[in-house]
Parts: C-alpha cells; sequence; structure tokens
C-alpha cells in the first residue's frame, strides 16, 4: 500500500506530451523516468507503476506526509536530493491534450525489490525519494514492469470518456481527474497479471474538505487494449485515501492465490 499511502495522505498527485512538452503521456513520463532513473544508486529500475493527478489549479503538500507514511510503514527510505519542505503539482490547462498531465509520480522498482519514486513536474523528471526494506519490499516483490505493448494514456482516457466519462466532465468542467495504473501483479508460479489502469473523474476538491459529497465517475481500463472493463457513476462523500478501484487493483494481499482473486 506504499504508493497508494502516499496518494491517501494527498502528496501523490496526477497525449501527446513529448519531451519538450510540459504536459507529458504515460509513455512520455515513463520514458523520462527511465531515464532520469540512471543516475540513482541501486539500479537498473523498472518501471512498474505510475499515478496522477489532474487539477485545475496548482496544488501544495508538505512532504512530512510522506517521511511520516513510510516512519508509521515501518520502510527504510532516502532522499536522493534531500527532503524538500513541500511538494508543488503545478496545474493541467484544458489546453494540454487528452492523457496528457502537467505532474505524474513514476514508481520504478529494481531486483532487490526497492522502490524509486520519479516526480515529473511540467515534463522534468526528479527522483523523489528511495524506498526499500520491510512491508515495502514486500509490496514492491508483486510489482512487475510495464510491457511494451502498453497502451498509452491518451487511448486510456479517450475510451473512458467514450463509455461516459466525458459526459461527466461536461457537467461538471473542473472535475479533478485521478489515473492509476500498473504493469501488473505477480503470481508467482503463475505468471502475472496484464496492466490496468484505474480512472477516476470527481467534483471533490483535492485534497478532500472534511463532510464533502460529490459526484464521480469511474472506470477500469485493460491496460493491453485500451477497453473499458467496467465503469460507475455516482455520489460519494469525499475522503482523503486514493480511489478504491486502483487500490484494490495495484496493492495484493499477502499472498499471490489472494492476489490473484482480487485482480
Amino acid at each position: 500500500m506504499i504508493v497508494a499511502g502516499l496518494f491517501a495522505v494527498g502528496v501523490l498527485p496526477w497525449g501527446t506530451g513529448g519531451p519538450s512538452s510540459p504536459y507529458l503521456t504515460f509513455s512520455g513520463a515513463a520514458s523520462n523516468a527511465q531515464s532520469a532513473s540512471g543516475s540513482v544508486a541501486g539500479g537498473p529500475w523498472y518501471v512498474s507503476i505510475v499515478i496522477s493527478l489532474l487539477s485545475r489549479s496548482s496544488i501544495l503538500e508538505p512532504t512530512q506526509n510522506v517521511s511520516g507514511f513510510l516512519t508509521d510503514s515501518n520502510c527504510s527510505y532516502d532522499w536522493p536530493h534531500g527532503e524538500p519542505a513541500n511538494l508543488a503539482v503545478p496545474a493541467t490547462p484544458t489546453s494540454a491534450g487528452a492523457g496528457s498531465s502537467a505532474y505524474w509520480v513514476v514508481g520504478l522498482k529494481n531486483q532487490s525489490n526497492g522502490l524509486l519514486l520519479e516526480t515529473i513536474s511540467d515534463g522534468s523528471a526528479s527522483a523523489l525519494v528511495t524506498i526499500h526494506a520491510g512491508y515495502c519490499a514486500e509490496v514492491a516483490g508483486y510489482l512487475v514492469q510495464f510491457p511494451s505493448a502498453s497502451v498509452d494514456s491518451p487511448s486510456v482516457v479517450a475510451s473512458v470518456n467514450a463509455a461516459g466519462g466525458g459526459s461527466f466532465l461536461i457537467n461538471h468542467p473542473n472535475a479533478t481527474q485521478l489515473w492509476g495504473a500498473v504493469g501488473g501483479i505477480s503470481l508467482g508460479v503463475l505468471g502475472a497479471t496484464t496492466p490496468e489502469w484505474y480512472v477516476e473523474y470527481t467534483s471533490c476538491t483535492f485534497p478532500a474538505i472534511s463532510g464533502e459529497t460529490g459526484a464521480f465517475f469511474n472506470a477500469t481500463v485493460a491496460g493491453l487494449t485500451g477497453e473499458v472493463i467496467s465503469n460507475h457513476t455516482g455520489t460519494t462523500a469525499c475522503t482523503l485515501g486514493p480511489p478504491g478501484g486502483f487500490t484494490d487493483a495495484a496493492f495484493p494481499p499477502s499472498s499471490p492465490a489472494a492476489a490473484r482473486q482480487a485482480i
């Protein structure tokens, strides 16, 4: 639950974007993060998880939310460039291409089940924190690398919008968009699951306001085909936690067999 936990405390935010664009698609963000990871000890690192929060207004969060969560989870961690006081999440304007975001967090895994979180802010990658040992290493052990055939975020967003997400955005033009994807979950001798995306549009503010109720549209999308597996619309109490569908898909129970049932 390490990346979900960082999302829950409001630290991890959520194309035609290429290396020169400040608004990147999944493929652009993953490529930038992969290249930047070469300068971080412990590699080689491989992209296995991405999260983005797309907001029309900027967000500022204290970095102590990250360190506090990691400490509570008994994980060891290091800040390659020192711990910053805050994380600044830039706004993504409506002019950005569908499936593009100004801010991504890319999780990369190494052969020792360590995790490296790279932030991609306005097109620039920077190593945020390396995480290893304890429960964090156990979670990382389930994650697998994104296959080269993974669909890009513009295709994912197009499918979600065609399934009802577009109508939701028309009715809620300032909605917050939450995107998350995993390369797959290892099932041991059974192999691994295929990539999966979870997308949620919500009228809730981020971070959430206590007692706030908002409308939502969410969808689960197959990461190799871009096909919408399921979608839902409704109202809910706004919370500080990550979107439930993404949490269920990305973070398995204690055994590979149970993980297969969860997926």
